[in-house]
């Protein structure tokens, strides 16, 4: 694989653009498995989208015509009418893939340093936190890349105007497929020999005055290259890369984070449509009516059936006719034993957790240990992930880190550069606080873990947490008075 230098040292741009736009999966469809995450089912044979619609006889009620084969006169038949049929589509993919993001990134973000004695620590923190919402991005991120398979973040400062002076300011952007179809749109990193991102490059396009034209940004550790075609004639721009490094961060994984369970969601899907079509047809029960009767129409009010009486002539006995309600008596109990068996497979499968309220509802007051065993598979689901997003959060840190002692932060760049962060999330489980502070006072050997200003600090009901300790050691010595004999105020 050519060197990013020895491509960029062509002559013809328009090759240069074609060398660097090279996926790195090969027939990666990664609109394709954006539009099934969001709800279209195209992309097999065997998913519901393809259902076709039924085709039903339609005879009349006041035409017959002769059956030449039977020599008989039947209804006549009409035009076949086109019926449509059930395609529920399930939320599946999207169920997936936010659980798998929230496993990763969910938790409580903990930022470390190893020196923490000077101010770069919390000027990080600033920046990494409030500033950029690295949390927030990094949760996008995440489902970006496990839906669409591939994502990119791309950082870049700005100049914002501060009491009339230009003070540069990081930004983070993500790059993934566009919401309109017609909007080019690509992204394609390109590694050395050491598997190393030596180059970025990002293709779109861009409106400038009436006309629309093809523009590419190139980025390289020393330079930022921003080209424009122009019928045929590239305008190139190239400035310096201000943040010493490629301001990139990409990923990408194989296959959309669902694919394991593609076949078994269709079957699932195919499934409970073809169920609501049989309970769409059968699922109303018909009058089934028996001799000469009056059926009032679907508007009458206060219904009443009404059956004329006839008289036997032989016996003289009169009777009248009958009606029952005539319902579907199936049994389904198979076709629910399968889907309920399809849909465990499914999460099971994704190693997902299915956290339907369902099937939180009867489980009770769960210890911390057994809520980890419940959700271990998704658990090392995410460490295997990390994989691949544990290093994404560490580029993260250090091209904010350039990018502080580059640009934002000049005047303590040394402290910056010189100091290690670390960025780390917690677990996304909900935790018991009751049994928490029983370990903690179990381990203490049963001696208090707080001071009382402390405690009373956490009451909802304290409003100044001073003038409420004052009062509390005013009741306790008026207690201690009158539990004192020698000290007891008689009335």
């Amino acid at each position: 694989m050519p060197s990013i230098s020895e491509i960029l040292v062509q002559d013809d741009f328009g090759r240069v653009v074609s060398d660097l736009c090279v996926d790195t999966i090969e027939n990666r469809e990664p609109r394709e498995y954006l539009e099934e995450y969001n709800g279209k089912r195209n992309r097999r044979t065997t998913s519901v989208g393809f259902r076709e619609p039924k085709t039903v006889a339609v005879y009349s009620e006041t035409e017959e015509e002769l059956n030449t084969q039977t020599g008989k006169m039947e209804p006549k038949r009409l035009e076949d009418k086109t019926v449509p049929v059930a395609k529920i589509v399930t939320n599946i993919p999207k169920k997936i893939v936010r659980t798998a993001a929230a496993f990763l990134f969910g938790g409580d973000m903990t930022i470390t340093a190893d020196n923490t004695d000077d101010a770069s620590l919390e000027d990080f923190k600033k920046i990494f936190v409030r500033k950029l919402k690295m949390k927030s991005v990094l949760m996008s991120f995440a489902r970006k890349v496990l839906s669409e398979t591939k994502a990119a973040i791309v950082f870049y400062p700005v100049n914002k105007v501060v009491n009339g002076k230009k003070v540069p300011e990081l930004k983070a952007k993500i790059l993934s497929l566009p919401k309109d179809d017609n909007v080019t749109y690509e992204f394609y990193p390109h590694f050395d020999d050491d598997d190393d991102m030596d180059a970025f490059i990002h293709k779109f396009t861009t409106k400038i005055g009436y006309s629309t034209y093809e523009c590419v940004k190139i980025y390289t550790s020393d330079n930022v290259i921003t080209a424009i075609n122009k019928g045929g004639q590239w305008e190139i721009k190239s400035d310096k890369n201000l943040f010493g490094k490629i301001p990139v961060v990409y990923a990408e994984v194989d296959q959309p984070d669902w694919e394991d369970v593609a076949l078994l969601m269709d079957h699932y899907e195919m499934r409970i449509s073809r169920m609501s079509d049989t309970n769409d047809y059968f699922g109303d029960p018909m009058l089934k009516s028996f001799g000469l009767s009056n059926l009032p129409s679907k508007d009458t009010v206060g219904k009443e059936l009404n059956f004329s009486m006839e008289v036997d002539p032989d016996t003289g006995t009169a009777y009248h006719g009958d009606a029952e309600y005539l319902s579907w008596q199936q049994s389904i109990d198979s076709q629910k034993e399968e889907i309920s068996n399809e849909r465990h497979e499914i999460f099971s499968g994704a190693s997902c957790p299915d956290l339907s309220f369902d099937n939180l509802i009867g489980i009770g007051d769960l210890s911390g240990v057994s809520r980890e065993f419940m959700t271990i598979d998704a658990k090392i689901k995410a460490t295997e992930q990390m994989e691949i997003f544990g290093p994404v959060v560490q580029r993260c840190v250090a091209i904010v880190q350039a990018g502080m002692a580059n640009i934002s932060h000049i005047k303590n760049s040394n402290a910056i550069m010189n100091n290690y962060f670390e960025v780390s999330f917690g677990s996304i489980l909900p935790k018991n606080l009751v049994e928490d502070l029983q370990n903690l006072s179990t381990a203490g050997g049963g001696k208090p873990i707080n001071s009382q200003e402390t405690l009373t600090a956490r009451s909802p009901y304290t409003q100044n947490v001073k003038e409420e300790i004052e009062k509390m050691k005013q009741e306790e010595q008026a207690a201690s008075v009158n539990n004192n004999p020698l000290g007891q105020i008689y009335q």
